[in-house]
């Protein structure tokens, strides 16, 4: 459990949101849940026009959380959690400078796996998986800098593969 998603069941357990705690030079916009259902930190960029920078959160109209995030000088950056309104991750990963980075999980209502990829930099690269909703694997592979790269298999529901397909390994380097 990443440490946002668990400082946010810390919150809901104890009663409701706890409050936003911007970073230095960020102040509390918006307003949390029952006021509210979109609070964030901003703070004046050079321009002196408001970025959000820091934490912030969605609410469904239940009080439920639908959205926790960070961002730093209008840009996301940070762990990333997204809720389905049963209270099950629908999204998790992170973001850096306004992009993907890293691991990423989608998860079907039910919290079975949807997809899992790895991202650089907001491109595609490593792992890859898609499932269907009984949980099986539908398909299979990695990307290599966005290019599919290496072994890709793809099954159909009932767990019998379809097919393989091997792609050139794909390098930074000649």
């Amino acid at each position: 459990m990443t440490a946002l998603a668990l400082a946010l069941g810390l919150a809901l357990a104890a009663g409701g949101p706890a409050p936003l705690a911007c970073p230095p030079g960020a102040a509390v916009a918006g307003a949390a849940y029952p006021d509210g259902f979109e609070q964030w930190c901003e703070k004046p960029d050079d321009a002196g026009r408001p970025q959000k920078h820091g934490p912030y959160r969605t609410w469904y109209d239940d009080g439920a959380p639908q959205l926790a995030s960070t961002w730093k000088m209008g840009r996301l950056d940070g762990p990333f959690v997204e809720y389905h309104r049963n209270g099950k991750k629908a999204r998790e990963g992170a973001w850096r400078d306004g992009e993907k980075d890293g691991r990423w999980t989608t998860w079907f209502e039910d919290g079975r796996p949807a997809e899992e990829a790895g991202y650089d930099r907001g491109i595609l690269h490593g792992r890859f998986a898609t499932f269907f909703a009984g949980g099986g694997k539908r398909v299979e592979g990695r990307y290599c800098h966005g290019i599919q790269c290496g072994r890709w298999t793809t099954w159909d529901e009932g767990g019998r593969e379809l097919g393989r397909m091997d792609h050139e390994e794909i390098r930074s380097e000649p």
